[in-house]
């Protein structure tokens, strides 16, 4: 698999093929819905990132055709903690149809040294409590769980 950084070019390829396949999945996992007009939206969104330094998107291609990405950030912890970077990774998605192949570690891999070359004490990320896979992949990648997100609706 070639990885490289997302391009402008590749964008409305991209929110297509796997940006809205990812939050489609996402949203079947949670109590979210996506927006009428996600397309739009999503554009929007990475559009803002290509030209942050502080972010960057991956994409995977295999013959040619996208078949993953990762998206990470940097962020620095509240201002009473000791100053630190951290890499948040915000977006981990591979097509079904390559999944376990080692795409969603190489992305992964991709991620963590962006995060390293910027000094990055950290790399973090959210998992959804029922997605074994995705909380096996991030297992083996070395990541350890250290706090639980709880939530509770407000009806």
């Amino acid at each position: 698999m070639e990885i490289a950084r997302l391009r402008e070019g590749d964008l409305d390829a991209f929110v297509e093929e796997l940006w809205l396949p990812a939050k489609r999945e996402m949203a079947s996992m949670t109590v979210y819905e996506l927006d009428g007009d996600a397309r739009r939206a999503g554009r929007s969104h990475y559009r803002s990132r290509l030209a942050d330094d502080e972010t960057v998107t991956y994409v995977g291609r295999e013959d040619g055709a996208l078949v993953g990405y990762v998206s990470a950030e940097i962020r620095a912890p509240a201002p009473i903690f000791e100053s630190v970077r951290e890499c948040h990774v915000s977006d981990v998605y591979v097509a079904p149809e390559i999944r376990r192949r080692g795409a969603g570690r190489a992305l992964l891999d991709a991620a963590e040294e962006w995060g390293r070359v910027r000094d990055c004490a950290h790399l973090d990320l959210n998992v959804d409590a029922d997605n074994e896979a995705a909380r096996s992949l991030y297992e083996d990648a070395g990541l350890r769980a250290e706090r639980y997100n709880m939530k509770k609706p407000l009806d």
